[in-house]
């Protein structure tokens, strides 16, 4: 059974920005950052916390669309469409003091 092609509804950040990966990253690694957010996230993890659980949710929908190929290709496109057609966004260069942004996961093997 086919499911029917549905917009992509888009979150303020980019769902790539929401899991901390790259837009040019494989599935294994999607999959890892997902696996290691949603553990810090959790509710069980942060009880009260409402925006952990704010978070989570915003991770849970960023991993249905970037876990599926079509709905991730649909998001891309959706992308480009919204940036502009031949134009690219200006790449940000770190500044030279600054600390460099740590990650708050670590990848493990999957296979």
């Amino acid at each position: 059974m086919r499911r029917e092609s549905k917009p992509v509804t888009l979150p303020q950040d980019s769902l790539y920005e929401t899991l901390e990966v790259s837009p040019n990253a494989s599935p294994a690694v999607i999959r890892a950052a997902y696996r290691c957010l949603v553990q810090l996230c959790h509710p069980d993890k942060n009880p009260g916390d409402a925006s952990a659980a704010e978070r989570l949710s915003r991770i849970n929908q960023a991993y249905a669309v970037l876990s599926d190929a079509q709905a991730r290709t649909r998001y891309d496109q959706q992308a480009r469409d919204r940036r502009g057609k031949g134009r690219t966004a200006p790449v940000a260069q770190p500044k030279p003091d600054a600390e460099p942004k740590l990650r708050p996961f670590v990848f493990r093997n999957l296979g």
